[in-house]
């Protein structure tokens, strides 16, 4: 975020809160409300929105509370930031990022390892 202004992180709780791992503690008072954006309980609005500033430019990334939660999202993240560049040539510099596993046991909604879900599994 220090080298390219074009640099911002949205999420839930990610700014006075710092987030729920405090990954992004600091960084609202360093790089202000124009970038770090707090969002909203709605995973698809933060894909959505990280989405759209991707198009328009910017550099974001989309803080997932937690990745079990990033399936909701996943109509937009693979059939919309994924496709651009084949739909319309156009790029889509997005990072979606959020803890996986968590390592304390947080249940079955706080816990998962969704990327799993997308490698097949070999005989």
């Amino acid at each position: 975020m220090e080298e390219d202004n074009r640099v911002c992180v949205l999420g839930e709780d990610i700014g006075h809160y710092g987030g729920a791992f405090r990954a992004t503690e600091g960084l609202l008072a360093r790089f202000g409300e124009d970038r770090v954006l707090d969002t909203p309980i709605a995973e698809q609005a933060i894909a959505g929105s990280a989405i759209g500033l991707a198009l328009m430019g910017q550099r974001p990334v989309a803080e997932f509370q937690f990745m079990d939660f990033a399936l909701l999202a996943s109509d937009l993240i693979v059939n919309f930031a994924a496709k651009t560049r084949w739909r319309w040539g156009a790029e889509c510099p997005v990072v979606f990022r959020g803890p996986v596993g968590c390592g304390g046991g947080g249940g079955p909604f706080h816990s998962q390892n969704p990327e799993a879900t997308s490698c097949p599994r070999r005989a």
